[in-house]
């Protein structure tokens, strides 16, 4: 095998601007991003129940990475981000309990292009633009990608935020055996207005308000974010037969002026106690990366492939020394023009943590026959908790981790897996209405269980077919509010994914997952909590389609439909969300003019302006589903 054939082959970039499509790019139902759009049944914020990024499953060109915030990596030089599970996350040399999710860079091509894009929102604050310029440096050896835009973006639920992306991209290939990918982007939101945190006084449902407008002192306006990535990776073959792959990343995220509207104790006439809080100025900062050397074998018809792997992070993260006043009584719904109280911010605390991973990994691929493969890890986890007043609270961890997977290849049409995988995974942060707001929880031990089969039912269709079973700790607020382990949790289920091409012109991605998960553990014997978690729908269903024949000469259609089953809302399982079904339509128009090509889009999101309620998790927040919105957007590259 010759040294560069153990490289990823350098690609052109992946899709411009008005040829985007995330429909007729997606292989499964799982989760795509591409561009401004994401499909699927799963996201970086939640598969099978639970979080990837909470969990610190991201990965950036197949190497860990570790992310701060929720909004940390944009499309700026990201091409997509897919969620991978099931047989899809068997490809990776260490999988996760939780899921994966994957994220592309985008390369630059062999020719200079730039691409323009813009939207508009004529209901709403939305509109804004872009500019991307990819273009070769050094024929064959260097090449760049940047981006830049500005807009006012408006969230799901009305608030708006006046925004700026910039970001840039280095791709140097000295030679056949060698690549490197330096990249820098940051983003940043000036004047956000952060929507109101809805609790209710009882087992009923918030009454509806206008989610057209934003309610809730108007003082608060004016919270400032900033957040950026950092990386370079580096491919080599040091040797014959071996791949040598190393990463650094840098992850910040940081928010200024931050207040959090709490409406507690609202009653079924929307009258609600009121209270804000200021939050300190939380900042967040992780440093992490990996070196993976790779060696590929061949015994006859066998393929072995060995994975050495290191792999570590640096966080350091401030939360606390917020302040809380209480207003009195208001009403839901309705803005309010007062006085901005004052506030005594106290000292903050200082959450650090340091990760270190050393693995091994052996993998065999018999083609015709089937892939099996094991991993074990060993990971050293240091957690240094310092809060004003209070002792130094120093936690560790090293524990053994380790994964097996094992396919068969039945025929050229039916592969069947089986796999197991045991992680040390992070629990994500405590709610703003825990005592203990903002501060990330312990990582824990986790562990996986899945099977599946995919078959190809026709040449351009495949169905995959799959079983899980999770376990986690549970955390909720404990009955003094502090936000801690409570519990355990399993989550056992079956997902289905069909995607392909049945006719000429249509691209269908449909999914669906249906989940049974269960809490267990003392709180749940003394009945303080009820044995369903709330917030997980027991079924979801995601269709997706696009159909464009070429007799349509560039027009096309394509429609969304997400279903979530009722479920329940609050920790005593005593009040549930009804089903509902959403319903998403859309005309693209792709052509070209001048020896350019673009193309028209026009999407109406929720066009039954349905209105229903979703909650946080054990927090009990209530968040109305956002309102009927129709936006443009026309993109051309050059």
């Amino acid at each position: 095998m010759c040294g560069g054939a153990l490289l990823l082959a350098a690609a052109p970039a992946f899709a411009q601007r008005a040829s985007e499509n995330v429909v007729t790019t997606a292989q499964d139902a799982f989760g795509t991003s591409i561009g401004n759009d994401s499909i699927g049944l799963y996201s970086s914020q939640e598969a099978r129940g639970f979080s990837p990024k909470d969990a610190g499953n991201f990965r950036i060109e197949g190497l860990y990475y570790d992310q701060q915030g929720n909004f940390g990596f944009g499309n700026q030089v990201a091409r997509s981000t897919s969620i991978r599970v099931g047989l899809s996350a068997q490809s990776y040399a260490f999988p996760a309990p939780t899921g994966i999710a994957d994220i592309r860079l985008r390369l630059p091509g062999d020719t200079t292009q730039v691409s323009v894009s813009s939207y508009f929102g004529p209901y709403g604050g939305n509109f804004g633009g872009q500019a991307d310029l990819d273009t070769p440096l050094v024929d064959n050896k260097l090449g760049v990608v940047l981006s830049a835009g500005a807009g006012q973006k408006e969230l799901d639920v009305h608030p708006v935020f006046n925004y700026w992306d910039f970001a840039g991209l280095l791709h140097f290939t000295p030679n056949d055996d060698t690549e490197v990918i330096a990249f820098a982007q940051q983003s940043a939101a000036r004047n956000g207005e952060g929507m109101p945190l809805i609790f209710t006084g009882g087992a009923y449902l918030p009454p509806k308000i206008d989610r057209g407008i934003l309610f809730g002192p108007d003082f608060r306006q004016g919270r400032d974010r900033t957040q950026g990535n950092i990386g370079v990776i580096g491919r080599s073959v040091p040797v014959s037969n071996w791949r040598l792959q190393t990463a650094v990343f840098r992850s910040n995220n940081r928010l200024d002026g931050d207040y959090s509207v709490f409406y507690r104790n609202t009653q079924p006439n929307g009258v609600a106690d009121l209270a804000v809080r200021a939050n300190a100025p939380p900042a967040l900062l992780s440093y992490s990366g990996e070196v993976r050397a790779s060696g590929f074998f061949s015994e006859g018809p066998r393929r072995h492939t060995l994975h050495l792997s290191a792999k570590g992070r640096l966080v350091s993260r401030t939360f606390g020394g917020d302040d809380t006043v209480s207003l009195g009584t208001a009403m839901l719904g309705v803005p309010l023009s007062i006085p901005k109280p004052v506030f005594n911010l106290g000292p903050q605390s200082l959450d650090k943590v340091r990760q270190g991973t050393l693995g091994i990994s052996h993998v065999t691929l018999w083609p015709g026959i089937g892939e099996i493969s094991a991993g074990v890890q060993k990971s050293f986890y240091r957690r240094a908790v310092d809060q004003p007043r209070l002792p130094l609270a120093i936690s560790r961890l090293s524990p053994w981790l380790y994964n097996g997977t094992v396919a068969a290849y039945l025929n050229q049409d039916l592969t069947v897996y089986a796999a197991y995988t045991r992680g040390l995974e992070e629990s994500g942060i405590a709610p703003q209405n825990a005592s203990n707001p903002g501060e990330a929880l312990p990582a824990s031990l986790t562990e996986q269980v899945d099977a599946g089969v995919r078959y190809r039912l026709a040449s351009d269709i495949v169905l995959l077919a799959g079983v899980f079973d999770v376990r986690k700790p549970y955390f909720d607020r404990d009955a003094a509010n502090l936000f801690t382990r409570v519990g355990s949790l399993r989550h056992r289920g079956i997902e289905l994914s069909l995607s392909g091409k049945p006719i000429e012109g249509l691209t269908v991605v449909a999914g669906a997952v249906l989940l049974r998960a269960r809490v267990g553990g003392s709180t749940v014997d003394r009945g303080l909590i009820g044995a369903i978690p709330p917030g997980r729908p027991p079924g979801v269903i995601r269709l997706n389609a696009n159909y464009g024949p070429k007799a349509w000469h560039g027009f096309s259609v394509n429609a969304q439909v997400g279903y979530e089953d009722a479920h329940y809302a609050n920790r005593i399982n005593t009040l549930k969300i009804e089903a509902a079904t959403i319903v998403d339509l859309g005309v693209r128009y792709d052509f070209t003019a001048f020896g350019t090509r673009a193309s028209v889009r026009v999407t109406a999101n929720n066009v039954t302006d349905l209105y229903d309620w979703t909650v946080a998790g054990a927090s009990g927040q209530f968040t109305p589903t956002p309102a009927r919105r129709i936006t443009a957007r026309l993109a051309a590259d050059f």
